[in-house]
Parts: structure tokens; C-alpha cells; sequence
């Protein structure tokens, strides 16, 4: 009697995932992730956006002087 191999659905999983890396290599996929954009965005109606210090110490200022406004 031959002994059958049991295999888990993890141990499938990493056969399946093997056997597309290799199949992607061979029709020439990519092998790096593409790299992420770290310049500057800049919006189509010309504005550009803000950080989150940027924004708070505008909104601070912009409290500031409707509270001198109010006295």
C-alpha cells in the first residue's frame, strides 16, 4: 500500500503561489514593486495640498484673530 501525502490548505496555498510567481517570471513580470511618488502633488486647479501641522497652525491662526474679531 502506498502511503498518500496529506497536504493543508496552507501547505496547497504555498504550492499555488509558487507555481504563479514562477509562471509570472517566466512571461516576464515584474520583479520590483513599483516605487511610491515622494515629489510634490500638485492639483489640477493649482492648489496643493497641505500637512496635517500646515493645516492645524492656519486653523489656530485663523481662531485666533475671529476671537479678537468677537471682543
Amino acid at each position: 500500500m502506498i502511503a498518500q501525502a496529506e497536504f493543508s490548505v496552507v501547505d496547497l496555498a504555498r504550492q499555488a503561489l509558487l507555481a504563479a510567481q514562477e509562471t509570472a517570471k517566466r512571461n516576464g513580470a515584474a520583479s520590483r514593486k513599483p516605487k511610491r511618488r515622494t515629489g510634490p502633488t500638485v492639483r489640477r486647479d493649482g492648489r496643493e495640498p497641505l500637512g496635517f501641522g500646515a493645516a492645524t497652525g492656519i486653523w489656530r491662526e485663523a481662531s485666533r484673530s475671529m476671537a479678537k474679531k468677537t471682543r
